[in-house]
Parts: C-alpha cells; structure tokens; sequence
C-alpha cells in the first residue's frame, strides 16, 4: 500500500508538543511554619527615625538574688543588670517581568493570582534563610566537625541550655544532612522507623519534623556550611537567642500595589516594553540576640 494517512506525515497539521493542564513546582522549601514558633522573638519597629530595631535585655523576674543582710546597718544596692540587641532592617526584593506575549502563551500559570501567591511564600521563606544564617552564630557548640550528627549532640545542646539558664520552648533548626544523620543514629539506637520520642522517623520529607528530646526539629536548606563547607551548622535554642525584626510601611491607595502584612507585592506597567514587572518587597533583619539562649550545631556536611 502507498500513501496512507500517518502521523508522521502531518507535522503542518500537529503541534510539536501539547501543553499540559497541569504543571508541576520546581523542588523548593516551602513550609513557613517555623516562623510562629515561640522561640523566635519577633519585634516590630515603631519609629519612622532609624532602621535599627533596638531590643532591651532586663534582668528582671528574679535574675537577682537577695543577699544577707547586716543588723543595725543599711542594705546596699543591688546592681540592675540590662543590656540590649541592634536588629539592622534592611530592604529586600524580587522582580519578575513578563512581556505580554509571555504572558499570554503561559496559558495563566503566570497571572497575577499565582505571582502573588508566590510573593507570600518568598517572604516567608526569605525570612527563614536570615534565621538559619544566625542560628550558626552562638558561643556554645555541640557536635564534632566532620562527624555526623547523633542524639548525644542534641542533649550535649540541651545540656548547655541548661547550664546558661535557658527556658521554654526549644527550637532546632538543622539542614536535613543533620536530619538525615539524626534519623539514622536513631534506628542504631533500636528506635523503630514508624515511632519513638514523640515524633516519627521517615514519615515524609516535611519540614517540621516533630519534638524530640522536647526540642521541635525543623529541617532547612538554608542552614549554612562551616569549616570550609565541610560541615552544616544549624542551631538549637530558645525564646531571646534569635531576635527578627520588621516595619510595616504605610498603605498605598495605589490599586496596584497589596499590601501582604508587613510586605508588599506591586504591579509596574512598563508599556513601552510590552511588559509588567511584579515587585515583591518586604524590609526586615535578623540578630542573635542572648547568647546563651542558644547553642550551634556543627556537624558532617
């Protein structure tokens, strides 16, 4: 037989691929759920005059103890003891600009719903990364360079919390190399893979990873190396060691500018480049605040 109607034949009739409905997100971290977590302090700038969030230290709520006294003569003073943390809050942003051609053949997987989406969780998860960049930063360390993480880390962490007076809840914000390393100490320990501890070891890729040891584990990408990048330093502490600050600046009565709680997503026409550019900004900044509310983890990369 010859000249029979195949595919092959009717590439001026067929597309060279088909769009699917759905898509699929490029791998990311998205869960923010950190950020309520009552170990982190948050505190907001009230003043228009300076960009430096100051966050007083009172040694209050029986810091002091009582002293004996001498009868027949005065008691002295007693020495008030206070101090303070500087939170920096600086701006940030992200631009895309979509020319409208792009815009229209993306078939509304880029419309202005899905970008704002986007801006929410950018913020957020902006604000994680400033986070784990500080939890690297405390006096105190456990774990070894060049050694992965086990359970011994944790409660050496614990233990030096203790030992600095620390109280509340704890927070551990580690990279997931040092969950991963946590996971397997835990099943050489004989703990089973579905239980133990109070939370679950390889229930899913979640970042929120239950409370062990009462410490809440969150896994982040974000958390940086050390030593050179051979290992991870992430941290474990409590409320007062991370202080995060932000402004929340005036409302627009420009329609194309949402405010998003303490940060802004903004839609800018640029006609004469058949174009429109989303801004997402938000101004903030994080410090190490009590150095022995906290206590770095440093382990095998």
């Amino acid at each position: 037989m010859a000249n029979e109607v195949v595919v092959s034949g009717l590439s001026d009739l067929i597309s060279g691929e088909v769009m699917a409905t759905e898509f699929l997100m490029l791998l990311a971290d998205r869960d923010n759920s950190i950020l309520t977590h009552p170990a982190l302090f948050h505190a907001t700038g009230n003043s228009s005059t300076s960009n430096v969030v100051r966050v007083p230290h009172l040694g209050l709520g029986g810091y002091d103890l009582l002293t004996a006294t001498t009868p027949g003569s005065e008691h002295a003073n007693t020495a008030f003891s206070d101090g303070s943390t500087d939170v920096t809050v600086a701006p940030r942003a992200k631009v895309y600009s979509i020319d409208d051609l792009a815009q229209y053949v993306s078939d509304g997987k880029l419309n202005a719903m899905a970008l704002a989406q986007d801006a929410a969780m950018s913020v957020a998860q902006t604000l994680i990364s400033l986070i784990a960049n500080v939890a690297d930063d405390f006096t105190s360390q456990a774990g070894s360079t060049g050694v992965d993480a086990t359970w011994n880390d944790v409660v050496d962490g614990k233990t030096l919390l203790g030992i600095a007076k620390a109280s509340g809840p704890m927070l551990g914000m580690i990279h997931p190399r040092q969950w991963g390393d946590l996971e397997a100490d835990a099943l050489t320990l004989g703990l089973a893979a579905d239980a133990g501890m109070g939370g679950v070891i390889n229930v899913g890729l979640d970042q929120f990873k239950g409370r062990w040891l009462g410490v809440d584990f969150f896994s982040s990408s974000a958390v940086p190396t050390a030593n050179g990048g051979a290992d991870r330093a992430g941290g474990i502490f409590t409320r007062g060691g991370i202080a995060w600050a932000d402004v929340q600046l005036a409302a627009e009565a420009d329609p194309n500018i949402i405010d998003l709680g303490r940060a802004r997503f903004e839609r800018s026409r640029k006609g004469t480049y058949l174009m429109t550019a989303y801004v997402t900004s938000f101004m903030a900044g994080v410090s190490k605040a009590i150095d022995g509310a906290g206590v770095s983890l440093v382990t095998d990369a």
